[in-house]
């Protein structure tokens, strides 16, 4: 009888433990495996956007989409993580008129070779060989358009080499070391934390970021985009090994945020004229903050926040930045004008001071006063404006 009972036991739980492994197999199937897509969709086909391209840069094919003529300006377009070229459609369409306008899938990104060394992933040598694409493209400067991971690598690309970079404008995230400050003084919430450490486990982001088909990109996008262009971020994410080598380059930069000095505390001011813009609703850092410590670091530099926007700001008001950097990049601002004929929606901060002040915060019109009679001659002006301009049309 107990030889029974012991037998039967046995069997209830090796067929319990088959159900649960064709359960498992069946959820993998059925919410963590993506749709397989082998073809792209068509608004990612050459020709709609411009030009598909590729070039040699450190022994890795760069693949970039470029319209406009290479006699023009070089406007150059460094997407973030997870993103590729796409995300600057309507920028591309936009400027190819009177710029050279290239958008490139950065190392390990979209159509671009995976690096033979994950150490190709920091910003240091991202931003080497973002200046030798430069050289392959035949042109000594360019205006620097970064976004996201794309603008960590502007900014560091213009502590390095600010002769490459005649105007820029980064969105999203300011520098390396400004996010170091804000973490040292604690103002970066629990919550963001958290998901950066989170996303440092080997497999767990990349299987949560594939469940249910890419239900990620739809949280992320569906509220702006278009099903079509939806479908092109789920097809170059779903392509084998994109989602791991994305997760790779967000890893190796991680790990150098904690111990690397990223902004150099005595260094001359690069005079080059930079635009800031950050989505109004993207809250997950305190933007004033973060604001004060870029114009000390960066000057001459504006910043501006666009309404009804979050992190993906240039895909969900398109028309408002790319209005924005128009008048960036003709420096045509007219503030008395504007702020007579529309309600106020945005703030400007500008700053600009003299070599040996650069470093020292002015918070007040008597420090300015005293730091202006021991300047060394060089042209000396400070302007700290909270006048509210309007953006939207």
């Amino acid at each position: 009888m107990d030889t029974l009972v012991v037998g039967f036991v046995k069997r209830v739980v090796l067929l319990c433990r088959q159900f649960l492994q064709c359960l498992i197999r069946w959820c993998h199937l059925t919410y963590w495996a993506p749709v397989v897509r082998k073809h792209p969709p068509d608004v990612m086909k050459p020709g709609r956007w411009g030009k598909h391209r590729y070039l040699e840069v450190h022994k890795l094919q760069i693949h970039y989409v470029e319209s406009g003529s290479s006699s023009k300006p070089l406007m150059l377009f460094l997407h973030g993580i997870p993103d590729f070229w796409y995300s600057w459609r309507q920028q591309i369409k936009q400027f190819s008129e009177d710029y050279w306008t290239v958008a490139i899938d950065l190392p390990g990104c979209g159509q671009s070779d995976e690096p033979h060394y994950d150490i190709t992933y920091k910003l240091n040598n991202l931003t080497r060989l973002v200046c030798d694409l430069m050289d392959g493209l035949g042109k000594k400067d360019c205006i620097l358009v970064g976004h996201g991971g794309g603008a960590l690598v502007g900014w560091q690309l213009l502590n390095q080499c600010p002769q490459r970079v005649s105007k820029y404008i980064m969105m999203g995230l300011p520098s390396m070391g400004v996010l170091q400050e804000l973490h040292q003084r604690g103002v970066i919430p629990l919550s963001v934390q958290a998901e950066a450490l989170f996303l440092c486990f080997p497999q767990l982001p990349s299987l949560f970021a594939r469940s249910g088909d890419f239900q990620l990109v739809d949280r992320m996008l569906a509220h702006f985009a278009k099903p079509a262009d939806i479908e092109a971020y789920k097809y170059t994410l779903s392509q084998p090994g994109a989602l791991k080598r994305y997760l790779k380059a967000y890893r190796e930069n991680f790990s150098d945020f904690l111990i690397e000095e990223y902004d150099f505390q005595e260094r001359k001011p690069s005079r080059t004229p930079g635009l800031f813009l950050v989505g109004d609703e993207d809250r997950w850092i305190p933007l004033e903050d973060c604001c004060s410590l870029l114009i000390d670091h960066y000057q001459p530099l504006e910043v501006r926040y666009v309404p009804r926007t979050g992190r993906f700001l240039h895909q969900e008001d398109p028309k408002t930045v790319n209005r924005l950097m128009r008048i960036f990049l003709n420096d045509k601002l007219d503030h008395s004008k504007a702020s007579v004929e529309m309600p106020p929606v945005t703030k400007i901060i500008q700053k600009e001071v003299c070599e040996n002040c650069h470093g020292k915060h002015h918070s007040t019109a008597e420090q300015h006063e005293n730091c202006s009679k021991h300047c060394d001659g060089e042209a000396h002006r400070h302007l700290l404006s909270k006048a509210r301009i309007p953006i939207c049309s």
